[in-house]
């Protein structure tokens, strides 16, 4: 079956060209199989944070720890933090935080290089507790209990708003005071 050099589809007119006409014609002559394996469930990465009992800086994230669950678990002895990847070359990377007992001191996700996260946090009465803006980092506060959790997800190269946090959930009592934006 030739392919036409102009088609009308949905009302509308469109004149092919040759790359078009071939990409067609592809279509058309094979048996448009799929070959590869099935796979039966998707996995995400799962690394489990371990207490360092004093300030730590884990490894930073990178790009191939994409879709990457990190479980924290009760910290003691100062901040701790992990840095996102740079956002060059980041792009739609996502990264998901869940604690699996209550903090006890602060654990900030940082954007590399002042790289911004975007962001707001609820007020327990289904409001933002402040304007969204762009934080240096997003957090479980001390007082952050066991299930609460956010992700972060690269949306842009530009610094400035390099990052959004997402699917928040503090676990503490009517959502005020376990996640913190700075």
């Amino acid at each position: 079956m030739a392919i036409k050099k102009q088609i009308t589809f949905e009302g509308l007119t469109y004149n092919l060209d040759d790359r078009d006409r071939v990409a067609a014609s592809t279509v058309l002559d094979n048996t448009n199989t799929f070959t590869g394996t099935y796979q039966a469930g998707i996995r995400r990465q799962t690394q489990l944070l371990t207490d360092g009992g004093e300030a730590t800086s884990f490894t930073a994230l990178t790009v191939a720890n994409s879709g990457m669950i990190s479980v924290v678990p009760e910290l003691s002895g100062g901040l701790h933090d992990i840095t996102l990847p740079s956002c060059a070359g980041a792009l739609g990377c996502t990264y998901t935080f869940v604690m699996s007992d209550t903090c006890d001191v602060d654990f900030d996700v940082l954007g590399a290089d002042s790289e911004k996260i975007l962001g707001a946090t609820a007020d327990g009465a289904g409001n933002n507790a402040a304007v969204s803006q762009a934080y240096d980092s997003v957090g479980f506060d001390a007082n952050a209990v066991i299930g609460s959790r956010f992700s972060v997800t690269c949306i842009s190269a530009t610094a400035g708003i390099a990052w959004i946090a997402h699917d928040i959930l503090d676990g503490l009592a009517v959502n005020v005071g376990g996640i913190n934006f700075k």
